[in-house]
This record gives C-alpha cells, structure tokens and sequence, in this order.
C-alpha cells in the first residue's frame, strides 16, 4: 500500500470516529431503564464501592453507549464521576471516549443537577426525560445506603420551594397529557410539569409525612407553610392522581381528582388560586363536563 493510500485511510478512520461521537451526543432518542451493577470489590474509601457502576443509553437504531464510572469523587457541594464510554454500533465496539459529570444535590438529597464538564450543559435540562431517568437513578445510587455523603448546601430565602422543582400553574391535566405524551415536547414538559419519580424520590414524600406509594409525584408552589402535591398512580389498568396537601411531617387533607378506568375520563385543573375544578366524560373527544369545584384554603384544608 502507498504512503498516500495509508495517509487517506487513517482520515478516514479519524472522521469516522469523530462522527459516531457526535451521533451519539445529538442522537439520544429512546433509553432503557438504567441498569446498576457493582462490582464486589473491597472498599477502600467512602465511595470506593460504588465505582464500575454501569448504565446504557441507546441513541437510535443500532446505536447504544455504556457509562461506567471508573473515578468517583466528592467536595463541599458536588459529586464528581469520570465515566468511560463505550460506544456500539450494531453491537460492535466502535469508539471509546471519557465524560466527566458534576452532581449537585439538595439537602434531602434530590439531584438538582447534573453538568457535563466538557460542554457546561445540565442533562436534567437538555436531554430527554428518558435520559434524565437514567443519570437520576445513577445519582441515586451514588448516595444509597449513604455510600457518598450528600454535600450540604447552604439554603437561601424562606420560600421553601427553592431547593424543589415546582409544576407551573395552572395545572391542567389535559393541556399536560398533550405536552408530554402526545406533542412529547420534553423541553416544555420538564420546565412546566417536573416529575419526580418514586421511590427514588421517597424521601420528599416522607419528609412531609406522606406514606402512600404513587409511581410518581409532582409538587405545586407553597400556601403559607403548606406543601401541595400531585401523586400520581399510572402502573396499573386503572391510573389516577390524588391532590395531597401537607406541612412538615403531617398530611392535611387529600383528594381524589382524576381517575381513568377505560369507560370514563375523570380529570382536572388547578387554578393560579389552588381552585381544583373536577370534570368529567365518557372518552377524549368529547367535551368536558365540570362535575365539582373545591379550593385549597390558606391553611391547606380542601373545600
């Protein structure tokens, strides 16, 4: 082979290279459930034990990357992971390249963030929801059984909502099936209607003495010193929603306000005045039928 041929051959390896690691930056599309596997090592420090933790993102047909930590350190206020990537095209090992992240948690331990190093943007902000899904589990088993202590933040005003992602209001159901699931705007989705998942996020619920075990929550902006909240039931046949409102350690009242059962679309909307109108019909094409109007009180009762 000629020099030159070899020269041409080598660009060309190079450019694909390059390539297959901006597909997968611009490309993620679709993510499995994060799958965390630790390997049984003996522990040397305080997160030793938690690094080769694994997850795999796919980023279209045929294309997937694998994270695994292989350097996992902490300061006063983040969680630092180098993360080796592996990128496959059909199954085969094409690049491998590293990734560094910051993971900046509340004081409950809630991920509020998590930051390339390289590029300065936050996944929980610039992904899609499937790929937040599976950076936020990582960031939970990071502090699990307390393995990486939660750095403390110093907490700012008297709010009590700035540590916590809060839905917009008014919250309409409708307007927020068709944002996330049929439209799936994730932008729009994740900056009006957050969602926390359960139980990674079990500690919210029970710091305001929430028992109950939803497949997911959402939280609304404070009355007062009272918290309300959206659970949300949607694993099973029958899905529904419960309105929740607490203070530290004890539920006030609660409310059903949505129910779908497959003969009936029971739904709501809650007003900029915590005014929760209920409505009613037999399937989406028809019109909305209002049924009750109740209001959350300044001191959270539900009339």
């Amino acid at each position: 082979m000629t020099t030159k041929a070899i020269l041409t051959s080598l660009f060309i390896i190079s450019l694909l290279s390059s390539c297959k690691k901006k597909t997968l930056e611009q490309k993620i599309e679709s993510l499995p459930p994060a799958q965390t596997t630790a390997v049984a090592t003996p522990s040397k420090e305080t997160i030793a034990d938690m690094e080769n933790n694994s997850f795999t993102l796919s980023c279209g047909a045929g294309c997937a990357a694998t994270y695994t930590a292989e350097e996992i350190s902490q300061d006063k206020t983040s969680v630092k992971v180098k993360f080796k990537v592996e990128n496959y095209i059909n199954d085969k090992l094409e690049v491998t390249n590293e990734e560094t992240y910051l993971f900046y948690y509340s004081n409950t331990g809630v991920i509020d963030k998590i930051i390339n190093e390289e590029t300065d943007k936050n996944i929980l902000d610039e992904y899609i929801l499937d790929a937040q899904e599976s950076f936020k589990e990582f960031a939970a088993s990071l502090i699990k059984d307390k393995k990486v202590e939660i750095p403390q933040v110093k907490e700012q005003g008297n709010s009590g909502n700035t540590k916590y992602r809060i839905s917009v209001l008014p919250f309409d159901h409708e307007a927020y099936y068709s944002t996330c699931y049929v439209k799936f705007d994730e932008k729009e989705c994740a900056s009006r209607y957050p969602q926390y998942s359960y139980p990674e996020n079990k500690n919210i619920l029970e710091e305001y003495g929430i028992k109950d075990t939803p497949t997911g929550f959402f939280m609304l902006p404070k009355i007062n010193n009272v918290q309300p909240f959206i659970l949300a039931y949607t694993d099973s046949d029958v899905e529904g929603y419960d309105l929740i409102v607490a203070a530290k350690n004890k539920v006030i009242s609660s409310l059903q306000i949505a129910e779908f059962d497959g003969e009936t679309v029971n739904d709501f909307i809650i007003t900029r005045n915590f005014e929760i109108e209920l409505y009613t019909r037999k399937n989406t094409t028809e019109k909305r039928i209002l049924k009750k109007k109740y209001k959350i009180q300044s001191d959270g009762k539900i009339k």
